[in-house]
């Protein structure tokens, strides 16, 4: 086989004859007579080079006939496979050298990367340096730095030309990868047989575990080759430790088929955990666009084997994140079958919670993911609620701050759960767990309504209350001479969407403030805008509309827009010139209504309430960031959801009120005093919220729940304001919301006698105390005693600048110990109401005052803080 010529080959070779002979004008070369480039080459030396093919001895005359139309200073170059001694004596006396010189393929491969020297290894592969010259670029391949051609060099460039392997895909992940371009399979299969075999040799055995690589290789040059990814999905599931025995057979038979044998373990392993590991960086950068063809192909791979039940064990397949739904409602109906509950029962549930949320397209199926982690809250709460069953309010005001600080996230969770699931396991699970839910917290709504009743009837003026006509007068007066307010009225918002959207901005970087001393916000009776929203904006108890509400407002020179004020902006205003000249101008408070969640209620839908959600508010939010104004947000009412309510047909007055004489049913309680408005002062009111007296719609307000009548009040800044009668919230939800952590037995240490430094324990968080609010843990007796002793007194004394004050170290000593001696820091922040940033530095200001003689009785490590009681009881003289 003549060799093919190329510039680069050519050049080399004709620059060597002309050193040795620079008068040289014909150089005839042993080379096929086909050339595709340029005719004239640019020479070392400023001289060139013609090439002319020739095919026969005619040829090589003709070419030597047009010798004297070359430049001086131009070579003629023949190609031509004719023998020396064919083209005769006088043809031959005109070459250099007087004959046809060979090309030598050694010399031509190192010339074309620039090379002295080459690898004696790849000397011994032909097919390797066949295929390099027959894919020479005109230009020659890049030059080898060193100045020697070894045999990684010249495979890796072989691979990149005749397959596209470039140098990212020499790896076992980059190879996957690879096969995902249907082009390069078929490069790869119609490549010369010796080539693709010395390419899955040499990629073989190029380092790491070349088992799997060969695998791979086979895969792709089978009828499999375009699902190499996929069966790795397949292979990464069936070699999982929860199935891989039960798995073999269907293992065994995918294996055989894409790749001609079984595997061992560790190569399917390693091919499915590559595979695994690839679809999920593919699916975090650009969703399943990449990949969905892939992921579809590996569950008919498995339903090929009759194994898609194993598929629960792959992150990445849809199927098994539906399986692992399935497991988690199953969960579920086991856990609400027991006769009795315990914390520590709910191991299996958090993993099966944990593994739904963990899987790579856990965010292509939010809503269900979200569904499934809020049942899984709302369990938490059901098992707090039967292992210590919360005693009935002792007045309103108790169960006011229940609604705002436990219920409301209750009912957070529920509105979703109640959407149930597209499986009927799981809508079965949830449709129970809502049951129950639902009837614990029917029992704090009537307890609510009992005693709002007996408040109603005795126009009590309790101080930890605070009516809404009083919000007004006592909250946005004060505040309004200190800073410049944005009141944002949400009408309808309950505590549960007040929630989510607090907990929606506080991602936005809004800090929340609440009122201090706390004061639940009621509205006034019956809970509907046209008596509460009127009171709220004008101070005092009133029946009224927007109009006498601009009213109130303008007597004290404030701004007041409502919804036709917000929906009247031009093409490309996002807010009237009205809304945003009042918030930029010098009026100390503006104030806007925004009827998104009370539309809500008319419309339908109960999508998860986000800033985005409701109509405007980002747009009013960046407006008063801009115009250096604090927010405050509050509602003029609450509202419960359809729950498949039953109707009780009553046209004298409301949705969830009346005021016809009839008898009060077991779901109804009578309202009677100056803050109710509607009926001469006495109407009834449904509590349950399964009870309505008009048409079906969404939602109702109206009753005497405490949904409707509880109201959100909550001050927005972009930093942590301080400002009298306002307080941070940094963690307002429940413990119960966040997963609780392992089970571990504590350590018993003791210190050591005196005189000798005690061995620390190493106490670890216990599953069934994480559970419970950390500011409801009453410290242990000797908590107390402890802190009362002269050795900590005095240490308080001493570090009183420094160290952390007696009723926060209270508050941390008793969640450590409750906890079994350790916290993570998110509970720590959690029960000390502080972010989470600055943990470390209270836990310093703590160990400053119980870290005595060099004792670690107090110590962080890592995300965990711990408690080493015994120590410090030692120290107290408790032990």
């Amino acid at each position: 086989m003549t060799l093919l010529a190329t510039p680069a080959l050519v050049r080399s070779k004709v620059s060597d004859v002309l050193r040795l002979d620079s008068s040289a004008r014909v150089v005839a070369l042993l080379a096929n007579p086909s050339w595709s480039y340029p005719e004239h080459i640019d020479l070392p030396g400023g001289r060139g080079a013609v090439v002319r093919p020739c095919v026969s001895t005619l040829a090589v005359r003709d070419a030597l006939s047009a010798l004297e139309d070359l430049a001086p200073a131009d070579v003629l170059v023949l190609l031509t496979e004719e023998e020396s001694a064919a083209l005769g004596d006088s043809i031959n006396a005109r070459l250099a050298g007087q004959r046809i010189l060979p090309l030598d393929r050694w010399q031509h491969l190192m010339s074309l990367f620039r090379a002295k020297e080459i690898h004696p290894g790849l000397t011994r592969e032909s097919w390797a340096v066949d295929a390099l010259l027959a894919l020479t670029p005109s230009d020659g391949y890049p030059a080898v730095r060193s100045g020697y051609l070894d045999r990684e060099t010249a495979l890796g460039e072989l691979a990149a030309r005749s397959a596209g392997l470039g140098e990212l895909y020499l790896d076992l992940a980059g190879l996957l990868q690879w096969t995902l371009d249907p082009d390069n399979l078929e490069r790869w299969k119609t490549l010369d047989t010796d080539v693709r075999s010395g390419l899955t040799s040499w990629l073989t055995e190029r380092g790491g575990d070349g088992r799997v690589i060969d695998a791979v290789l086979r895969c792709m040059g089978g009828d499999y080759g375009a699902d190499t990814v996929s069966v790795g999905l397949a292979l990464s599931a069936l070699v999982n430790p929860s199935v891989r025995d039960e798995a073999k057979v269907p293992r065994t038979m995918l294996e055989t088929r894409a790749v001609g044998a079984a595997l061992d373990d560790d190569v399917s392993r390693a091919w499915g955990e590559t595979a695994d590991a690839l679809v999920q960086r593919s699916i975090a950068a650009q969703g399943r666009t990449g990949v969905g063809a892939v992921l579809r192909r590996a569950e008919e791979l498995l339903a090929e084997q009759n194994a898609v039940d194993f598929a629960c064990a792959s992150n990445v397949l849809e199927v098994s994140l539906a399986q692992r739904t399935v497991r988690l409602g199953e969960e579920i109906d086991r856990l609400l079958r027991k006769r009795s509950l315990a914390p520590a029962h709910l191991a299996p549930l958090e993993e099966a919670l944990a593994a739904v949320e963990s899987h790579a397209l856990a965010d292509d199926h939010a809503e269900r993911v979200r569904r499934a982690s809020m049942a899984v809250r709302l369990v938490r709460w059901v098992v707090r609620q039967k292992r210590t069953a919360s005693k009935p309010a002792l007045d309103l005001a108790e169960a006011a701050r229940r609604q705002q600080d436990i219920d409301a996230w209750v009912d957070v969770a529920r509105a979703r759960v109640w959407e149930g699931d597209v499986d009927a396991t799981v809508g079965s699970a949830y449709g129970t767990l809502c049951s129950i839910v639902d009837g614990i917290r029917a029992e704090h709504e009537e307890r609510f309504a009992r005693l709002l009743a007996d408040h109603a009837k005795t126009g009590s003026t309790r101080t930890d209350l605070l009516p809404v006509e009083d919000v007004l007068g006592e909250i946005l007066l004060p505040l309004a001479k200190v800073e410049r307010v944005l009141l944002l009225v949400l009408d309808g918002m309950s505590t549960g969407v007040a929630r989510e959207l607090f907990a929606d901005l506080t991602t936005r970087g809004w800090v929340e403030h609440g009122v201090e001393p706390a004061r639940p916000v009621l509205s006034v009776l019956p809970s509907i805008t046209r008596f509460s929203r009127t009171s709220l904006m004008t101070g005092r108890l009133m029946d009224g509309s927007a109009a006498t509400e601009k009213s109130a407002f303008a007597e004290r020179k404030w701004p007041l827009f409502h919804k036709s004020d917000l929906t009247s902006a031009g093409p490309g205003d996002a807010l009237t010139t009205a809304v945003l000249n009042a918030v930029n101008g010098n009026a100390p408070l503006v104030g806007v209504v925004v009827n998104t969640v009370d539309d809500a209620l008319d419309k339908g839908g109960r999508t998860p309430w986000s800033a985005e959600s409701v109509d405007r508010l980002l747009d009013l939010l960046t407006a008063a960031e801009q115009s250096h104004r604090v927010v405050v947000l509050v509602s003029d009412h609450g509202h419960v959801h359809e729950r498949g309510s039953r109707l009780e047909s009553d046209d004298s007055a409301g949705a969830r009120f009346r005021t016809s004489i009839r008898p009060i049913d077991k779901d109804e309680v009578e309202l009677t005093g100056p803050r109710v408005l509607a009926g001469e002062g006495r109407i009834v009111a449904a509590w349950n919220e399964k009870l309505r007296f008009g048409k079906q719609r969404n939602g109702y307000h109206g009753g005497a729940s405490a949904q409707e009548v509880v109201i959100p009040l909550a001050l927005l800044a972009r930093s942590t304001l301080d400002v009298v009668g306002w307080r941070p919230r940094y963690h307002p939800q429940p413990d119960w919301w966040a997963a609780s952590a392992p089970v571990e037995e504590p350590s018993t240490a003791r210190p050591a006698t005196k005189g000798k430094r005690p061995r620390t324990s190493e106490p670890v968080i216990r599953d069934e105390d994480a559970l419970f609010a950390a500011d409801e843990v009453e410290a242990a007796g000797w908590i107390d005693r402890a802190l009362a002793s002269d050795v900590i007194q005095d240490q308080l004394r001493r570090v009183r600048r420094g160290g952390m004050p007696a009723d926060r170290l209270c508050i941390l000593l008793g969640v450590l110990d409750a906890q079994g001696g350790a916290a993570t820091r998110s509970a720590i922040a959690r029960a000390l109401d502080i972010p989470e940033g600055r943990v470390p530095a209270q836990v310093a200001a703590a160990q400053r005052v119980v870290n005595l003689d060099g004792y670690e009785v107090l110590k962080m490590e890592g995300e965990t803080i711990r408690l080493n009681a015994p120590i410090l009881r030692t120290q107290v003289g408790q032990a």
